[in-house]
């Protein structure tokens, strides 16, 4: 998405958001985040972090099998820059991915191909989380029967599903695999134009290099048990401390509130999050966990400031953090 074209979303998007709170309540939603217990405030944001450190610890661990030598606290960074870039990406927000490809791939001894592979792996690998607690939150809803939430959680797991499957098709397919990354080549020439000026001939040719990387490196990568294991433990911890983070958030604003009901509504919103026409599904995402935790019976002004309050963690403080580490990797390496 052009930046013409990006900033009008983005504003529509806190437009949204604003509406949503005047319907709350200005005033009780003032109220209710300003008495915000601040201990289990910054529980939430520590769940943040150790989500994003899962993460980056995941990705490591494939990047390590492959052979890419880097520390932790370069992956770490790009992982942070990846959400920065994802979250000014509309639809499925796969913004980051050519953003951490660039990063990774700068600062180790392997090819964009493979580092590519492992991003890819690493995107697959986290459905496998999503699905299971969908299921589970699923059973729970099928449990106490709340039909909005029976049929959220039904078209996100159809959602999720799609994405696996174009996810897979792209790990397999060699002539879609090109055009896709030819299509990261270009995305990654708007975001980096410098980098690429006087070596548009080269592109075909590295193309086809990392074409077969990254076929070589999925393969190696699905045939190791012990990655898959250390992978698939790190997924499921990235997603336990998500729907910590929620729980926190909801105690520090004095509501117990179950993890089985917020399981329920992450689960239920984030494919419609990952659909949405704005970038990072900004304002779409506040009006559907609103919507959800309602149909809970939690009262309106509850229901926005705690989801205002859960994406102000999970989605501008990763985006403003991401957005500084951007701008700082690309001044030092532009000095350089």
């Amino acid at each position: 998405m052009k930046k013409k074209h990006k900033l009008p979303m983005i504003i529509l998007g806190i437009v949204l958001i604003i509406a949503l709170i005047i319907w709350a309540g200005v005033e009780d939603t003032i109220r209710i985040a300003k008495s915000a217990d601040l201990k289990f405030f910054s529980f939430a944001i520590l769940m943040q972090f150790l989500a994003t450190l899962a993460w980056a610890l995941r990705w490591r661990v494939l990047l390590d099998r492959s052979g890419a030598k880097v520390s932790l606290i370069t992956v770490l960074m790009a992982t942070i820059v990846g959400v920065f870039f994802n979250n000014l990406t509309p639809g499925a927000r796969a913004g980051g991915e050519p953003a951490r490809t660039y990063l990774i791939g700068k600062r180790s001894n392997k090819s964009y191909g493979t580092v590519f592979a492992t991003v890819m792996a690493d995107r697959i690998l986290d459905v496998i989380p999503v699905m299971v607690f969908t299921f589970i939150a699923f059973k729970y809803a099928l449990k106490i029967g709340v039909p909005i939430l029976l049929t959220v959680l039904a078209i996100s797991t159809l959602v999720l599903l799609i994405i696996l499957g174009i996810s897979l098709l792209l790990s397999i397919n060699q002539r879609l695999a090109m055009k896709f990354l030819k299509g990261i080549i270009n995305l990654l020439k708007k975001i980096f134009p410098k980098k690429f000026e006087g070596i548009e001939e080269k592109i075909e040719e590295k193309l086809q290099k990392a074409i077969f990387d990254f076929r070589k490196t999925l393969l190696e990568l699905s045939k190791d048990p012990v990655v898959l294991g250390k992978s698939l433990f790190y997924s499921f911890a990235l997603w336990g401390f998500m729907i910590l983070r929620s729980y926190y958030v909801f105690e520090s604003i004095g509501y117990h509130l179950s993890l089985y009901k917020i399981l329920m509504v992450q689960m239920a919103g984030i494919a419609l999050g990952m659909i949405s026409i704005l970038p990072g599904g900004l304002g779409v995402t506040e009006a559907i966990n609103s919507a959800l935790y309602l149909s809970l019976n939690i009262d309106k002004s509850l229901a926005v400031t705690a989801t205002v309050l859960d994406r102000f963690i999970s989605f501008w403080l990763p985006t403003i953090i991401g957005g500084m580490i951007s701008f700082y990797l690309g001044v030092r390496h532009g000095d350089h």
